[in-house]
């Protein structure tokens, strides 16, 4: 493919990675001028198996979450189904894995993560079918992001079409129905194999069928480092997890994700937050070509060939004569003009658009803040801190996010705007302290910014320096 080719509006930048079901290109959306991941996939022959995939592709598209990399649109020719989603810099947990054992701390991280993006899942009646590592991206800002519901389809539908030996069920093996835990499953390998760095049903670098579906694997405690403690309770839910009988694995991602933040509470403060250390050195380098090159807007639709001016002049001179005579015809126009610049000066002003995670807050059981310090406290602080800075804003994410009102249409049918800034925030206490983070992410440039706090400040004092904290990534 061509490096100035085009899939519907979209501009092709580079290949980034060739897989069995399709091939993935960074691309170029011109109109919102932000990079894209292009996934093409070949359209099977059969009518039925090509509505489908394009069925497929609904579902995944209805998911909304910072957890999940979005579908932004679906392109289709004759033979070729084109994905457009979120391009997440940074790099997919196959390739950290290879390089590097992460921590607990990055565990936990990148678990919860999943779990989240799992429970989405969930609600739509999605089941991923293919949670392998490859398909778990790690972003530049330290946070983790699940991909590839390619082989996604409801959880009712029936025979399940395929998925990789590495994120394999017993049921999925045997080609039974799957629901949501079977993705269970997939995790509990995952978790697995980055406790340990071996896979727990693998021989020789292969699946084996026998130990899947009927052997257990060998205890975490008995194949990890010596000198490294792993919690009991951690320890146990993978085992929980790798059930053969779905019946007897959780029932779903809150009991997981509750023992994965009680796990986190118990570590000590100083190993929170390593994950993005730990994954920066396997990050794929970004290139300035990756974005094509601003063209001056002059020379756009503006700009004229000189090589015909002469018979351009002679048609503009003509003109210009009969505007010339039609005088009131040319008032009429100043006033509609004039009318119309009025009419734009009191719309109300562009609002900037932030999406914010959920806070994320860890507090040691002995802690006891003022009792209006919470997650829907924090967002309405730092919005409240970046619109007197930055003016009106138009915030989305699970909390704090603005109330939307709907007078005609169905908002189900339009795409929202993709947000300009993305913010991350975060709040752990110990007995005597505590530390506010945030994280800033736009135009593909991070900052990070932490603030130091006590349990026994007033809310008053909290606001003070969260917002200074805030507007001091603003200047």
């Amino acid at each position: 493919m061509s490096g100035d080719a085009m899939v519907g509006p979209y501009r092709i930048l580079r290949l980034i990675n060739r897989g069995g079901q399709g091939s993935l290109f960074l691309g170029y959306d011109k109109r919102l001028r932000r990079r894209v991941a292009i996934k093409i996939y070949s359209l099977p022959t059969e009518r039925k198996a090509r509505k489908r995939l394009l069925h497929e592709a609904q579902l995944v598209a209805r998911m909304q979450s910072p957890k999940i990399v979005q579908m932004h649109d679906v392109i289709e020719s004759s033979e070729h189904l084109a994905m457009v989603m979120e391009y997440v810099p940074g790099c997919d947990l196959e390739e950290l894995l290879a390089s590097v054992r992460p921590s607990l701390a990055s565990v936990l991280a990148i678990a919860t993560d999943i779990a989240g993006a799992l429970a989405i899942a969930r609600q739509q009646h999605i089941v991923h079918g293919d949670l392998k590592a490859a398909n778990v991206l790690v972003g530049t800002n330290g946070r983790v992001k699940l991909t590839d519901f390619g082989i996604a389809r409801q959880s009712d539908a029936g025979q399940w079409p395929g998925g990789s030996p590495s994120a394999m069920s017993p049921e999925q093996y045997l080609g039974k129905p799957l629901d949501h835990r079977s993705d269970l499953f997939a995790l509990g390998c995952l978790l697995y194999r980055m406790l340990s760095g071996v896979q727990p049903f693998y021989r020789d670098g292969k699946l084996d069928a026998r130990a899947l579906l009927e052997q257990t694997p060998a205890p975490l405690e008995d194949i990890v480092a010596p000198d490294v403690e792993l919690p009991a309770e951690l320890t146990g839910m993978v085992a929980a997890l790798l059930e053969k009988n779905p019946a007897d694995r959780p029932p779903g991602t809150r009991t997981v994700r509750q023992v994965l933040r009680r796990v986190a509470r118990a570590m000590p403060l100083a190993a929170g937050d390593s994950l993005m250390d730990e994954a920066r050195p396997c990050f794929r380098p970004e290139s300035e070509e990756d974005i094509p090159p601003a063209v001056p807007p002059g020379l756009g639709r503006g700009g004229r060939s000189r090589l015909v001016h002469s018979r351009l002049a002679d048609v503009r001179s003509r003109l210009l004569a009969k505007l010339r005579a039609w005088r009131w015809p040319a008032v009429l126009a100043g006033i509609a003009l004039a009318a119309g610049v009025v009419y734009l000066l009191k719309l109300p002003p562009t609002r900037l658009r932030v999406h914010i995670d959920a806070p994320v807050i860890r507090l040691a059981t002995s802690v006891k803040l003022p009792r209006e310090i919470t997650g829907r406290w924090l967002v309405d602080e730092v919005t409240g801190a970046m619109s007197e800075r930055l003016g009106p804003l138009w915030v989305t994410g699970p909390v704090g996010a603005t109330p939307v009102t709907t007078l005609y249409g169905d908002p189900a049918l339009r795409e929202p705007p993709a947000p300009e800034e993305q913010l991350q925030l975060g709040l752990r206490c110990v007995d005597l302290l505590c530390v506010f983070a945030v994280t800033r992410n736009w135009q593909d440039r991070q900052l990070n910014r932490q603030a130091v706090l006590f349990p026994d400040m007033t809310s008053r004092q909290w606001r003070d320096v969260i917002r200074t904290t805030i507007q001091g990534m603003y200047p």
